[in-house]
């Protein structure tokens, strides 16, 4: 049985706030949940334009992955990075072989990771989101900022059954490479830097992490533009008093956040270290990034993060 639906793997904050904007949209949406399925409806919690808090509740079916059935249109993942072709793997049984794929995730390389196992026909669609959320239960979500989001191809069969065109309106972009390496930077300072140092997004511009900040900023800048970085070509223009307004001004517009590293750190859960500056670590020359080779040993090491810390704050 196919169902022209959306099936959205994985109920975290980012995965409870695409389901409900997906039923908004008028689109029949199923939420895969490891555990603690709800049996009412996804109620998202937001602050209006005047301060004012309200609640849109949605009509959602919950499932775990032995009461799923049938085949989905439309798959939109949103997983950690380490999770990526583990969960589609998963659900592959139930994607439409002609259907669309779509992955929402932090980080870069994941989503060519995914490739080599989508069925023959699927097309894969990368997406980002700069929105803010945080889960409260397990069919309970905050809007905690507003953001943009895209999805753009990154892998395209013809006769895929919605062909170039995203089912969702004014979030298509022709240059989603690009889109995510820059959100790749933006995560690449800001959530090593909180987890690191136990700190609030906002605390990155403060004394005393503001010169490491600053450092990594103009580091990243540096190494995009290395001719030995394979993803030159599209950011290339891209200049360190872009990227330094770019990151301080989502540092500053999510300032009382959490990131999602910090958190994962404070809870002893596995961080998506490799996916951000673990990508850097691996594709740009070793001279090239001293300081996100020195987030990525100690968010590998955190049983001795008080003495990274100490380095870090000696160097700078």
């Amino acid at each position: 049985m196919t169902k022209d639906a959306w099936l959205v793997v994985g109920n975290g904050a980012i995965g409870l706030l695409w389901a409900s904007k997906l039923r908004q949209h008028g689109e029949q949406v199923t939420v895969l949940c490891r555990s603690d399925i709800p049996n009412s409806p996804l109620n998202v919690e937001d602050i209006d334009e005047e301060g004012n808090t309200r609640n849109t509740q949605s009509d959602i079916e919950f499932v775990s992955l032995d009461q799923l059935e049938g085949k989905y249109t439309k798959t939109l993942l949103c997983t950690k990075a380490f999770d990526l072709v583990a969960a589609y793997l998963d659900v592959r049984k139930h994607t439409k072989k002609r259907g669309l794929i779509a992955t929402l995730c932090n980080g870069l390389g994941a989503q060519q990771d995914l490739i080599p196992h989508l069925k023959k026909q699927q097309n894969l669609w990368a997406g980002i989101t700069s929105e803010g959320a945080l889960k409260l239960d397990s069919n309970r979500v905050k809007k905690t900022g507003d953001g943009d989001s895209f999805f753009g191809l990154l892998k395209e069969q013809d006769d895929n059954m919605f062909g170039t065109d995203f089912p969702f309106p004014d979030v298509q972009s022709r240059n989603i490479e690009r889109r995510l390496i820059e959100k790749l930077a933006v995560n690449a300072v800001i959530n090593p830097l909180t987890a690191i140092f136990s700190i609030r997004n906002g605390e990155v511009l403060e004394a005393p992490i503001r010169p490491i900040f600053d450092a990594a900023v103009d580091e990243l800048a540096n190494a995009m533009h290395c001719e030995e970085f394979r993803f030159k070509p599209l950011v290339e223009d891209i200049t360190a008093e872009h990227l330094h307004r770019r990151i301080a001004n989502v540092a500053r517009l999510t300032s009382m956040n959490c990131s999602s590293m910090y958190e994962d750190i404070r809870n002893i859960r596995q961080t998506e270290n490799e996916y951000i500056s673990g990508f850097f670590h691996r594709e740009t020359p070793r001279s090239a990034t001293p300081i996100q080779d020195a987030f990525y040993a100690a968010l590998n090491d955190t049983a001795h993060l008080e003495d990274h810390k100490k380095k870090l704050l000696s160097q700078f």
